[in-house]
């Protein structure tokens, strides 16, 4: 597990009801909290998050952003220094949004009781995906910080095979599981998704005095085809290694040379283009002969089959609100999504493609004329998803243009609903000679047409939101 919250991995306070007299801020520091003797013009100077002093009925609150989304498995609320101002008690919302007010809170941490100066530890087994928590304490009081950890769940556009992804970060799993020297800092440190704040945000080991060469093995979040290694040596100016080798690994056993002995700058960014992408699910840096790195990033594309799992994962995780958008996304029928929603988790791609396709067959008439609404007419594209699948209108004549238009409007009129068509490869004169042809169908066949049309629509939409298909 890693701390998902915490300054260092991106998490940043959202809103507060007070902060009167120390920052919210102070909750996400990655420092252990310290006493001092130091007053400010609002009283004695805390490392924590404390609020005012309550007169009147209710209780304080503050929410904030993970830095790296993902299944909570631990929480610490540590009121260390704080020892008559403590909150008497605490608990936690999660939502899986990142605004607070569109939020659909889930309880993952009842009211339960603190103490001053202590460190309060509570297992959730709440499994869904979490982007923002709200930290409720009763009634008013101080908190040093607060630790929220578990497990990443990365959201698609971080997996998508069509583009490149560091595939060793955390935001997506990644994890050190061995290194030689651990001396001055953590090697995980290097796979946060954060820029290095400095040498202490690292991972630095101490001087080689044997001739050898200091390591680190990385489990990549995502196996994939990796093009090029980035070894940032930012802070690092008399202490940076002199140079970096790297090999791969499918198993963790069998290695191979990704690249040979390169000489790296201290203080920079370094990239390391690979000769050939190779394909790896575990990177061994090498830093010849020690020194220290504040960030690795290893670039690739991932691999098919582990980027679909990411995105089952995502897809079983999500809270039932961003799980109806996401699916919304595919098809409109109400009826459909909430199928979907109550048939998670699938235990495999096939299990939810198969799932999909039994509820297309559950549709009314009704639900495929709400599934229709949402699309735009042949023509119209409203956004991405539209431009790709009619990209064939992006080199239409004018006059066909205007031709859609009309038998856009006449299909309209006619059968009461937009026309549907499987527009994908399709030029736009086709798609236009297929409307006409439709027109003279009745209006029973024609939303037994559509249907099917809507229904392969929406599947290759589906097999391309699990990375199944190139973006």
């Amino acid at each position: 597990m890693i701390d998902l919250i915490s300054e260092r991995a991106g998490g940043r306070i959202l809103s507060f009801n007070d902060e009167f007299f120390a920052e919210a801020s102070n909750l996400l520091k990655s420092s252990e909290p310290v006493a001092s003797d130091e007053y400010t013009d609002r009283g004695k100077w805390m490392d924590g998050w404390e609020t005012r002093r309550r007169r009147e009925p209710g209780h304080d609150w503050c929410v904030i952003a993970l830095g790296i989304p993902g299944r909570i498995q631990l929480v610490t609320v540590d009121t260390s220094h704080f020892t008559g101002n403590y909150p008497e008690q605490c608990s936690l919302d999660a939502s899986g949004g990142e605004d607070p007010a569109r939020a659909e809170w889930v309880e993952v941490i009842p009211r339960s009781d603190l103490s001053g100066d202590a460190v309060a530890v509570f297992d959730v087994s709440n499994t869904h995906r979490v982007e923002m928590v709200r930290l409720n304490i009763y009634p008013d009081g101080g908190v040093a910080r607060l630790r929220v950890e578990g497990t990443p769940i990365p959201a698609r556009q971080l997996v998508c095979r069509g583009r490149e992804t560091n595939l060793a970060s955390a935001s997506v799993g990644g994890e050190v599981i061995g290194a030689s020297d651990l001396h001055y800092s953590h090697p995980a440190n290097m796979l946060r998704p954060t820029a290095s704040a400095g040498m202490w945000d690292a991972w630095e080991t101490r001087r080689r005095r044997d001739g050898g060469a200091d390591w680190v093995v990385v489990r990549l979040g995502i196996p994939g085809e990796v093009g090029s290694v980035v070894v940032d040596t930012s802070h690092f100016k008399g202490n940076a290694p002199g140079w970096v080798s790297g090999e791969v690994s499918g198993d963790g056993v069998s290695w191979h040379q990704a690249f040979s002995r390169v000489a790296v700058g201290a203080n920079r960014v370094n990239s390391v283009p690979l000769g050939l992408p190779a394909r790896a699910s575990f990177l061994r840096l090498t830093i010849h002969p020690d020194g220290g790195v504040a960030r690795l990033a290893v670039m690739g594309r991932p691999d098919r089959e582990a980027a679909g799992l990411k995105c089952l994962l995502y897809l079983n995780s999500l809270l039932d609100r961003p799980a109806r958008e996401f699916l919304e996304a595919a098809c409109s029928s109400k009826r459909w999504i909430e199928a979907m929603i109550s048939g998670r988790p699938f235990g495999s791609l096939e299990a939810m493609l198969d799932a999909a396709e039994s509820a297309f067959d559950d549709l009314s008439d009704a639900d495929w004329l709400e599934a229709f609404s949402a699309h735009p007419r042949i023509g119209e594209r409203r956004d991405e998803v539209s431009d790709r699948e009619q990209s064939g209108v992006s080199s239409a004549s004018r006059a066909t243009l205007r031709d859609l238009a009309d038998v856009n409007r006449e299909y309209e009129d006619r059968f009461g609903f937009t026309y549907i068509v499987y527009a994908t490869g399709k030029t736009a004169d086709e798609m236009l000679a297929t409307a006409r042809s439709r027109l003279v169908s009745s209006r029973e066949q024609e939303i037994s047409t559509a249907a099917g049309e809507q229904r392969r629509i929406a599947m290759t939409r589906l097999r391309r939101m699990m990375c199944q298909e190139e973006t």
